[in-house]
């Protein structure tokens, strides 16, 4: 055994290949089939020539004359390819060229050999490690050629492995990792040690889609404890403990700061709450940067800015606070930049990826429409301005109501901005009342038998400016004394709309108010504390919080990292009862919705409805 130990070198290797020559007349172990570089002919002449080579070459290695091996080895690869030594001699040439330093050369020789083993071959893995060892420079070439080791390989060979592996894996940057990962075979032993590691990355990186399908691999590839734990961690979209550091993320503001005196100093507040959650929502495992931009109260200026921060490579942007500049500007972009506007309403005609706070929210109109059925109300008309979200909640209303057999009399839109809707009102009143007053034989101002009339209701589907102007002309048109119940959506509940209005325009309305909203709310509560601490002094405004919650959709969005441009959209649509400031917030189908509650109100307070 010293003889044959003295005499190969790497025995270890030769002796799993069966392929050493043991010159002391003991009969050899049985071996493997040889390999041969090339199918064919040859003569017994030939064959005994190549023979003689491999013995001498052997000889060679064995006196550590590598130089000489390398000639022997050569002459035979090249004129005698179909000799039954010409495979043992290409591997011994590959130790040669190791042993001189030629790492390249001695992988490419291996490499050369492995393809002459049939899949599964057990020689091949004492092979891989040759190249493992030959290729100590460059830690992406190792790690590919061990995860070729396939299920040949026995126990204690990927035991040995398994270190390895780790060491190279951990010694490439995360894209030469995925690079190795796309070009080597997904199935080996030691796979796992590398798909483990790559979830780990693409999670940082903020692909988790990607990283789950990586982590599973892991796991289904039977990942040993180490590399399971990571994938497990990945599969719950947590990092390792040593990879949660602080990652540098950019969002920018474009708020009209040098606008008008009364729009800069609603901007510098909704300024304020920006600031707050950028300190404060995603916590230590970010460090979040805010670069401002004041866009002068102009469209135009405000959409200039969107290639400038396209090139910036900021993660997204919060302001654009007027419809027209979130309209400009989504048009304007490039790439798929998200914008989320804490007030406009035309985030659907801005182009996919621009959010707001404020908008069209088609299921609390449905909410209202089942409420009317409940009330089994026979007839419904509706009045609200000629806007797109206004139309599209009165027609998800409409939608509704005559699913559940509610009869829709009559529209009666107005133009935006109007402040007079005597047409509108005395239109809606006459649609539901005008019939059934005169089949009865009353007269219009005849309320004394009210209560033979027929439930009816007035959707009126506003935003809090309007209601201002509109709910005290409701009063005034007496539409309480013909019993048409008055609903809505959340404008009618806007707390500064509860404030103001003098509460004989308000109560008994019926609409819907945003859930988790009071100032009372865990989100509400959370945001003041956070805003106090942060700038050391009383919240006694509540527009910061409107600021705050945009941004808190964004960076939510970016929580699990930063996903590239093309993978935002997704990053949204996952947003699902983020609990902000001034309610509780999800994405459906590309817009963001608070969840709502039905309220009647009652001196300026909303009452909960069930029904």
């Amino acid at each position: 055994m010293q003889q044959v130990i003295r005499r190969c070198a790497w025995g270890w290797v030769f002796l799993a290949l069966g392929a050493c020559q043991v010159s002391s007349g003991v009969a050899p172990a049985p071996s493997r089939p040889r390999t041969v570089l090339a199918a064919g002919a040859i003569s017994r002449a030939d064959q005994a020539e190549a023979a003689r080579l491999m013995r001498s070459a052997e000889a060679s290695f064995a006196a550590e004359e590598y130089l000489e091996v390398l000639r022997s080895t050569d002459e035979v690869t090249r004129r005698y390819p179909a000799a039954d030594v010409s495979g043992d001699a290409l591997l011994l040439n590959a130790r040669a060229e190791l042993a001189l330093g030629s790492g390249e050369r001695a992988d490419a020789a291996a490499e050369r050999y492995v393809e002459l083993l049939p899949p599964g071959d057990a020689r091949a893995t004492a092979v891989r490690l040759l190249q493992v060892e030959a290729l100590e420079r460059s830690p992406a070439l190792q790690l590919d050629r061990l995860l070729r080791i396939d299920a040949g390989a026995t126990p204690e060979e990927i035991a040995s492995a398994v270190p390895l592996a780790r060491a190279a894996a951990d010694a490439v940057t995360p894209e030469e990792l995925g690079a190795v990962l796309a070009g080597a075979p997904g199935t080996g032993p030691l796979a796992p040690i590398a798909q483990a590691r790559h979830a780990v990355n693409l999670l940082e990186r903020g692909d988790a889609g990607s990283a789950t399908r990586f982590a599973s691999a892991a796991i289904e590839g039977g990942a040993a404890p180490p590399e399971r734990a990571l994938a497990e961690g990945v599969l719950r979209g947590e990092l390792p403990p040593e990879r949660r550091r602080a990652r540098p993320v950019s969002i920018a503001t474009v708020l009209p700061m040098g606008g008008p005196p009364a729009l800069a100093e609603f901007a510098q507040l909704v300024g304020e709450g920006v600031e707050v959650a950028a300190a404060t929502v995603l916590g230590d495992d970010y460090q979040v940067t805010v670069v401002p931009y004041d866009d002068l109260g102009d469209p135009l200026t405000a959409a200039g800015f969107v290639a400038q921060l396209e090139t910036e490579a900021v993660a997204g942007v919060v302001g654009f606070l007027e419809d027209e500049a979130l309209v400009a500007a989504g048009r304007s972009r490039q790439s798929a930049l998200p914008i989320v506007s804490p007030t406009a309403r035309s985030a659907a005609e801005a182009g996919e990826g621009v959010y707001s706070l404020e908008g069209a929210d088609p299921e609390a109109a449905r909410t209202v429409a089942r409420y009317a059925a409940s009330r089994a109300l026979q007839r419904v008309a509706l009045l609200y301005p000629e806007t797109p979200t206004a139309v599209e909640e009165a027609d998800a209303f409409e939608a509704e109501a005559e699913r559940f057999g509610v009869q829709i009399v009559g529209h009666f839109p107005y133009p935006p901005l109007a402040t007079f809707f005597e047409e509108q009102i005395i239109g809606a009143q006459d649609a539901l009342r005008a019939l059934e007053i005169a089949a009865l034989g009353l007269a219009p101002e005849d309320t004394l038998r009210v209560e033979m009339l027929e439930p009816v209701g007035l959707f009126v589907p506003i935003p809090p400016e309007d209601v201002e102007y509109l709910a005290p002309q409701l009063a005034h048109f007496a539409l309480d004394t013909l019993a048409i119940e008055v609903m809505g959506t959340s404008g009618w509940t806007d707390p500064q709309v509860l404030a103001s209005l003098d509460r004989l325009y308000l109560d008994g309305v019926v609409a819907t108010a945003p859930a988790g909203a009071g100032p009372n709310s865990p989100g509400q509560q959370r945001f003041r504390e956070a805003y106090e601490r942060h700038f050391q002094r009383t919240l006694v405004s509540s527009t910061p919080a409107i600021g705050y919650d945009a941004t808190l959709l964004l960076l939510e969005a970016l929580r699990a990292g930063r996903p590239a441009p093309a993978d935002m959209r997704a990053a949204f649509q996952g947003l699902s009862d983020i609990e902000g400031a001034t309610g509780i917030f999800s994405v459906t189908d590309d817009r963001v919705v608070r969840r709502t509650d039905l309220v009647r109100i009652e001196n300026r307070r909303t009452i909960p409805i069930t029904y």
